[in-house]
C-alpha cells in the first residue's frame, strides 16, 4: 500500500509530481524513495512537523539515479587488472568492454560499431622517433618531442590544458602527412614497429591527452577516428570518459 502522505508530497512539489491517474502499484518505488528521503532529511537535522523543499527531495532522486551515457544506454566502470598506472574509467555503450587487452602497457577498447574506432591508453617504454627504426627510450619531456613531430609532417590542432584524474595534460588533435610507425610509442620492450607499436599515421585523427604522471612517467590517451569521416559523437564520449578516470 502506497504511503498517503508521500503521495500528496509528491503531488505537492514541484519536479517530484505524480500524475492522479497512476496505479498505486506503480508508484510504490517513487513513494518508497520519498519516504526514504525524508528519513534521511531527518537524520540530517531537518525539524519534525516541517516540509523539506521540492529541491532537496529532487536532489537526492536525481543522485539515486542510475548513470547513462548520452544516447540513454547504462555506463559501466571499469577498474584496470593489470595496467601499470593503476585506475578505473567510465566506459560508455559505445565501446566494448573490458578492454583488450589489459596489460601492463596498453589498455584497448574497440567500438561497438566498427573496428576502425579505438580507446587506448598507453604507458610507452620505449618509441620509434619520426624516420628511425632504432628504439629509444622515452624522452624526459614526451610533449616537447611530440610536438616537435610537426618538423615530419605532423599537425597538431585544438590544444588545450586540462586535468585528468588530477594530474596535468595536454589535449589535441594530431595528424599527420606521413607515416610515422612507432612514434607515438610501444607498449613493451622489443614490440614490432610497425605492428606493435603506435604512431601517427596520414588515414587517422587522434584525439590525445599526454598526461603527465610525475617521476618521469607520460600517460597516452587517445580517441582514433577516421581522417576522412570524424565521428564527433565518439570523440565527445573519450572527452567525457578522460573526466571519468581516476588514479589508484
Amino acid at each position: 500500500m502506497v504511503n498517503p502522505v508521500a503521495r500528496q508530497l509528491a503531488g505537492r512539489l514541484r519536479g517530484v509530481g505524480i500524475p492522479t491517474h497512476v496505479g498505486d502499484d506503480h508508484l510504490l518505488g517513487i513513494t518508497t524513495l520519498i519516504t526514504a528521503t525524508l528519513t534521511a532529511l531527518a537524520a540530517c537535522g531537518a525539524p519534525l512537523g516541517t516540509s523539506p523543499s521540492a529541491s532537496s527531495i529532487s536532489s537526492l532522486i536525481a543522485a539515486s539515479a542510475p548513470s547513462a551515457s548520452a544516447s540513454g544506454s547504462p555506463v559501466q566502470s571499469y577498474m584496470t587488472t593489470s595496467f601499470k598506472v593503476p585506475l578505473t574509467v567510465v566506459v560508455d555503450p559505445l565501446l566494448k568492454s573490458p578492454p583488450n587487452p589489459d596489460s601492463p602497457g596498453l589498455l584497448s577498447w574497440d567500438a561497438v560499431a566498427t573496428t576502425d574506432e579505438k580507446v587506448r591508453f598507453l604507458t610507452p617504454v620505449e618509441l620509434y622517433p619520426p624516420g628511425s627504426s632504432t628504439p629509444q627510450p622515452p624522452p624526459a619531456n614526451y610533449l616537447d618531442y611530440l610536438r616537435g613531430q610537426a618538423a615530419h609532417g605532423a599537425k597538431f590542432s585544438n590544444i588545450s590544458t586540462i586535468t585528468v584524474g588530477g594530474r596535468p595534460a595536454t589535449f589535441m588533435t594530431a595528424t599527420t602527412s606521413s607515416g610515422m610507425d612507432g612514434s607515438l610509442g610501444c607498449p613493451f620492450l622489443g614490440a614490432d614497429q610497425g605492428e606493435g607499436c603506435f604512431g601517427l599515421e596520414p588515414d587517422l585523427s587522434l584525439r590525445i591527452a599526454v598526461i603527465d604522471m610525475g617521476h618521469g612517467t607520460t600517460l597516452l590517451a587517445w580517441a582514433r577516428t577516421g581522417i576522412d569521416a570524424p565521428d564527433n559523437a565518439f570523440v565527445s564520449m573519450f572527452e567525457r570518459m578522460l573526466a571519468s578516470v581516476q588514479f589508484k
